[in-house]
C-alpha cells in the first residue's frame, strides 16, 4: 500500500473510532503491564549505570598506582648571619623527583578478578530485580483485574435487582403483591449500589497501587478475560531448577567476590616495591641525580595479615551459609506456592461443577415460587446474595491461584527466559 491510502485508511479510522483501531493499544493486559513497568522503570536505569560503572572500575582496577611526582628544597640555612641564602652554605640543594609504585603483579591481576565479580554481582541483582519487579507488577495488576471482575458481577446483580423492583412493582400496583414486598426489594437494590460503590473505592485503590510501577498507564481499561499464565513446571523440576535462579546467582556472586578477597588477602604476604628517581640542583655545588627503591616488609604478620585473611576466610564461610540459606528459602516458597496452586485448582473445579449451578437454580426456584405466590420475595434476594457472594469467593479462589501462578513463574525463571513474553493459551 502506497504511503497516502494508508495515511487516510489511518486517519479514517481515528475519525470513526473503529473498534480494534482506537482502543487496542488502550487496553491494559498482564502482558503490557510488565513491559511497560521495564521501558520506564527508573529503579532498573539506577541499577544499569551501577553495571556500567563496575565495568570501568574492573578496568582500573588492573592498572599501575599514579606515579607521584616530588619537588622541594632541603638544608636552608634557618639561623645566623645567612639565614634564607642560597649560595653561601654548601649543602642547601633544590630537589625535584618522580616515584612509581610497583604492585605485585598478582596483586593487580586478583584486583582486577576481584573487580570483575563485582560487575557480576551488579548484572545478577539487576536480572533479579527485573523479575522482582515483573511480579510486583503482576500482583498489582492482579489486583485491579480482581476488582474489575467484582465490579462487573455487582453490576449485573444490580441490573437483576432493578429487574426484581419493577416486577414488584407491578405486582403491588395489580394488588397481588404488598407494599413491604416492594420496599423489601427497593432496599436490596440501594445495598448492591452501596456494594459496587464500595467496589469501585478498591479498583481505585488497586490503580493506585500499580501507578508506583506504571504511572499514567494503570489507569488503562483491562482487557475482557481472564489473565492467561504459564502452567507452572511440576514442583521436582521446580526445586531441581532453583540452584540457577537468577537470585540464587546473586548469593554465588557474592561468594565470588568473598573469594577473591581471600586470594587478595594471601597477597597481602608478599612484599611490593617501589622506586624513585630524583634530580637535584645545588647553587654553590653540581647537580646530582638519585635513586632509590623501597620494599615493604611484611614481618609482624600476627595481627595484621593473618587477622586480615582470617577475616576474609570468615566472610566467605558466611556467604556460602547466606548462599544455602537462600535456597532453602525460595524451596519453602516453591514447594508452598506449588501446593496452593495445585488445591486452589481442585476447589475451582468443585464451584465450576457443583457450588455455582447450584446457586444458580436456587434463584430460579425462589423467584418461580414467589411469582406463583407460595413462596417470599425475601428468599428470592437472600438467593441472589448468596449467588453473589458465591461468585465473589470464587473469584477470590481464582485471583489467589494466579498470585500463586505468578510466584512460581518468579521461581521458575531461568536468566530472564519468558520474562516479558506473554503465555498464551493457558489460564490458572
Amino acid at each position: 500500500m502506497s504511503r497516502i491510502p494508508m495515511l487516510f485508511a489511518r486517519a479514517l479510522c481515528a475519525l470513526l473510532l473503529l473498534p480494534g483501531c482506537a482502543r487496542a493499544e488502550e487496553l491494559l493486559s498482564l502482558a503490557a503491564a510488565r513491559r511497560i513497568a521495564l521501558d520506564r522503570q527508573p529503579l532498573l536505569e539506577a541499577e544499569a549505570h551501577q553495571v556500567d560503572a563496575a565495568r570501568d572500575a574492573a578496568i582500573a582496577a588492573r592498572q599501575l598506582p599514579d606515579p607521584v611526582l616530588k619537588g622541594g628544597i632541603s638544608d636552608l640555612t634557618a639561623t645566623g648571619d645567612d639565614i634564607g641564602t642560597l649560595t653561601r652554605q654548601n649543602d642547601t640543594q633544590f630537589t625535584v623527583g618522580i616515584a612509581q609504585a610497583f604492585p605485585r603483579t598478582a596483586k593487580r591481576r586478583l584486583r582486577g578478578e576481584r573487580a570483575d565479580a563485582e560487575t557480576q554481582l551488579a548484572e545478577q541483582r539487576l536480572l533479579s530485580d527485573r523479575l522482582q519487579l515483573q511480579r510486583a507488577v503482576g500482583l498489582a495488576w492482579l489486583d485491579v483485574w480482581k476488582a474489575h471482575q467484582a465490579l462487573e458481577l455487582a453490576r449485573l446483580s444490580e441490573r437483576e435487582a432493578q429487574l426484581q423492583v419493577e416486577a414488584t412493582q407491578i405486582a403491588y400496583a395489580s394488588g397481588r403483591k404488598p407494599q413491604a414486598e416492594l420496599r423489601e426489594a427497593r432496599v436490596a437494590l440501594a445495598l448492591l449500589r452501596d456494594d459496587l460503590a464500595k467496589l469501585e473505592q478498591d479498583d481505585g485503590h488497586a490503580r493506585s497501587q500499580l501507578s508506583r510501577w506504571l504511572g499514567d498507564a494503570a489507569y488503562r481499561p483491562l482487557p475482557d478475560g481472564q489473565p492467561p499464565l504459564p502452567e507452572p513446571p511440576p514442583l521436582g523440576a521446580l526445586l531441581e531448577g532453583l540452584r540457577r535462579h537468577p537470585h540464587l546467582d546473586i548469593a554465588a556472586a557474592e561468594v565470588d567476590v568473598a573469594a577473591a578477597d581471600v586470594r587478595l588477602a594471601k597477597q597481602a604476604y608478599q612484599s611490593d616495591f617501589s622506586v624513585e628517581l630524583g634530580y637535584g640542583h645545588r647553587p654553590a655545588f653540581s647537580d646530582y641525580v638519585n635513586l632509590q627503591v623501597s620494599v615493604d616488609l611484611p614481618v609482624f604478620t600476627a595481627n595484621r595479615q593473618d587477622r586480615g585473611l582470617a577475616a576474609k576466610q570468615s566472610a566467605l564461610l558466611s556467604a556460602e551459609a547466606l548462599r544455602e540459606d537462600r535456597y532453602r528459602e525460595h524451596a519453602a516458597e516453591a514447594r508452598l506456592n506449588h501446593g496452593d496452586w495445585t488445591r486452589l485448582g481442585t476447589r475451582l473445579a468443585h464451584f465450576d461443577a457443583t457450588i455455582l449451578p447450584e446457586a444458580d437454580a436456587r434463584i430460579e426456584a425462589a423467584r418461580l415460587a414467589w411469582a406463583a405466590g407460595s413462596g417470599s420475595l425475601s428468599e428470592v434476594l437472600a438467593a441472589r446474595r448468596a449467588a453473589l457472594d458465591t461468585r465473589l469467593r470464587r473469584l477470590d479462589l481464582q485471583t489467589d491461584r494466579s498470585r500463586h501462578a505468578l510466584q512460581l513463574r518468579y521461581l521458575a525463571a531461568r536468566d530472564g527466559d519468558g520474562d516479558d513474553r506473554e503465555s498464551e493459551g493457558v489460564t490458572p
